[in-house]
C-alpha cells in the first residue's frame, strides 16, 4: 500500500464528553485514524453511534481505558502496538476537577486529582512513546488557563494543571532529540459540563464536612464559573486548534484559546502577586 494513502493516527484520551468527544469526531471527519479512550461501555456505544451518523465510523476506534489504572493503560498500549506501526499524535485530554477550599479538601480528593490530571497523563505518554518516536510525532497536553492563573476554591485543579505545564516543559526538552514535539493547549472557559460535574463530585466527597465559613466564597465562585461557562467558546474551536497544531510543521509551544484567555494570562504575568490577590478578592467580594 502506498504510504501516502495511510491515514495519520492519533490517540485522544477522555472522549466521553466535552473537548475529547468533539475532537475525536472532528479529526475522524478530517481523515485521521482516531483511537479515542473512554471509561464506560455506554460512552463507547454513544460515541460510535454519533460517528456512524456523521459518516466517519470507519476512522474511529474507541478503547476502554481509565488512565489512572496502570494495567488498563498497558493493555491499551499493547492493542495499539498490535494495530499500528507508529503514532503521529497523542492528545492527553482526560481530566477532572475537585473544587473545594484547600483547608477542608479531603486528601483523597487531592490524590485523585493529581492521579487523573498528572500521573495518568504521564502513564499514557510513557506507554505510547515508542510509537510516537517511530513517527516523530506530536504530544498535545491539554492544560488550561488554570495552569497559569489561580483562583480560590479550584486550588487542587490549579495544582494539577501547574504540574502538567511543568511536565510538558521537561518532556519538550527531553524528547527533542527524538523528533517528538510537545505542545501545551490552554483553553479557557467553554460550553462544557465540567464545572457542573465538578460541583456534584465535590458535594459528594464532602458529606459531613463543615464548609459554612467558606459559603460566601463558594457561592461567588460558583456564580462566576457559571457566567464564564455561558460566555465560553464552543468546543469545536478547541478541535479546530488541535487540527491546526497537528498540521503545523513548527507548532508553537503553547496555544491559549480563545484570545481572551491569552490576555488573562498576560495580565496575570504583569501584575504583582499582591495586586492580583486584591483584584480576585474584590471581584469575589471576599474581603
Amino acid at each position: 500500500m502506498d504510504t501516502l494513502s495511510v491515514p495519520k493516527c492519533v490517540v485522544i484520551t477522555g472522549c466521553s464528553s466535552g473537548f475529547g468527544r468533539v475532537t475525536a469526531l472532528y479529526l475522524a471527519q478530517h481523515g485521521w485514524q482516531v483511537f479515542a479512550t473512554v471509561r464506560r461501555e455506554t460512552d463507547r456505544d454513544d460515541l460510535l453511534a454519533e460517528a456512524q451518523d456523521l459518516g466517519c465510523r470507519e476512522r474511529l476506534a474507541v478503547l476502554l481505558c481509565d488512565i489512572t489504572w496502570e494495567e488498563q493503560v498497558r493493555e491499551m498500549a499493547a492493542v495499539l502496538m498490535g494495530a499500528v506501526p507508529r503514532l503521529n499524535a497523542l492528545v492527553n485530554n482526560a481530566g477532572a476537577a475537585f473544587p473545594a477550599p484547600l483547608e477542608i479538601l479531603p486528601l483523597d480528593a487531592l490524590r485523585a486529582q493529581l492521579e487523573i490530571n498528572v500521573v495518568g497523563q504521564l502513564a499514557v505518554t510513557q506507554a505510547l512513546l515508542p510509537l510516537l518516536k517511530s513517527a516523530r510525532g506530536t504530544i498535545i497536553n491539554v492544560s488550561s488557563d488554570s495552569g497559569r492563573v489561580v483562583f480560590p476554591i479550584a486550588g487542587a485543579y490549579h495544582m494539577s494543571k501547574f504540574a502538567l505545564e511543568a511536565m510538558s516543559d521537561a518532556l519538550r526538552i527531553e524528547l527533542a532529540p527524538f523528533g517528538v514535539r510537545v505542545v501545551v493547549l490552554e483553553p479557557g472557559a467553554s460550553l462544557t459540563a465540567i464545572w457542573a460535574t465538578s460541583r456534584q463530585r465535590a458535594l459528594a466527597g464532602m458529606i459531613g464536612i463543615d464548609a459554612s465559613a467558606y459559603a460566601p466564597l463558594i457561592g461567588a465562585v460558583d456564580q462566576a464559573a457559571d457566567r464564564r461557562a455561558r460566555a465560553g467558546f464552543p468546543p469545536r474551536a478547541f478541535a479546530e486548534t488541535v487540527l491546526k497544531i497537528l498540521n503545523s510543521h513548527h507548532p508553537r509551544v503553547r496555544y491559549a484559546i480563545p484570545w481572551q484567555t491569552g490576555a488573562l494570562i498576560a495580565i496575570r504575568r504583569l501584575l504583582p502577586d499582591a495586586g492580583w490577590d486584591w483584584f480576585v478578592r474584590r471581584a469575589l467580594k471576599w474581603q
